[in-house]
């Protein structure tokens, strides 16, 4: 893979205003190292360990990423990986928060060659005629945990003790993982929130509100049950019936 030129088509580009949200309405990224037994987990944007993503040398697990790694963007081709962060989140220690648990995309689900595993709140892309018409836009972020109910994807307790990795770029993407799935990444400017100021003038992706990110994936799934329902009714028809 080489890097696009400056006259390639950014595909992000048509869809970038504001800096990204997560579900709780923070900007960017945000990670406090909480040591505190007691503490929930606070980390709205990285990809749980086992999650490959496209790199210059290929499919790698995230785990195995380093520093200086090229990884392919949805709107930059290849970018320089300026910074990661590692963390370790014990489930057993946040059994009573339920909205913490990782939610579970099966194979397909989302465009990924094969099953994956995403924080609640990291930012996931998700392509959609009724993105367009909802909200002017068919390549929508959306908080994972509005995708709930989508394809089968839904919370996974069965978990113990897992990795997360944030990469951050010199400016915020959105990466391919597990072939088809896109997930965001944040900015290394935007990596410290002790410095964290109010940047609503850069340009930056648009994570849905949960409240329109819930629409959109309602809307999607009534949307894929209607489809569902055409495609059984055609199988059952007689042949002769199919012909235009």
């Amino acid at each position: 893979m080489s890097e696009q030129g400056d006259d390639d088509m950014k595909l992000g580009e048509i869809f970038r205003t504001q800096p990204a949200r997560d579900a709780h309405g923070l900007q960017r990224a945000w990670t406090f190292a909480q040591r505190d037994a007691f503490a929930r987990p606070m980390i709205s944007a990285g990809l749980i360990a086992g999650t490959q993503v496209a790199t210059g040398l290929g499919w790698r697990k995230i785990e195995a990423v380093q520093e200086g790694d090229k990884v392919l963007t949805f709107d930059d081709g290849l970018q320089t990986v300026q910074r990661l962060e590692r963390s370790f989140i014990d489930a057993h220690r946040h059994r009573g928060h339920i909205a913490d648990a990782p939610i579970f995309v099966p194979e397909g689900a989302l465009g990924n060659r094969d099953a994956l595993l995403m924080l609640p709140d990291q930012p996931v892309m998700v392509e959609s005629d009724l993105g367009e018409e909802m909200f002017g836009d068919p390549f929508t972020l959306v908080p994972a945990m509005s995708l709930i109910g989508f394809k089968g994807i839904r919370q996974h307790t069965d978990i113990d003790v897992f990795e997360v990795v944030t990469l951050y770029f010199e400016t915020e993407q959105v990466v391919f993982a597990n072939v088809g799935a896109l997930f965001y990444c944040p900015s290394y400017s935007g990596a410290d929130m002790l410095h964290m100021a109010d940047e609503s003038n850069v340009p930056g992706y648009e994570v849905l509100s949960p409240e329109n990110a819930r629409k959109l994936v309602a809307a999607m799934i009534r949307e894929d049950a209607s489809d569902a329902i055409w495609s059984d009714t055609g199988r059952h028809q007689p042949a002769h019936a199919r012909v235009a």
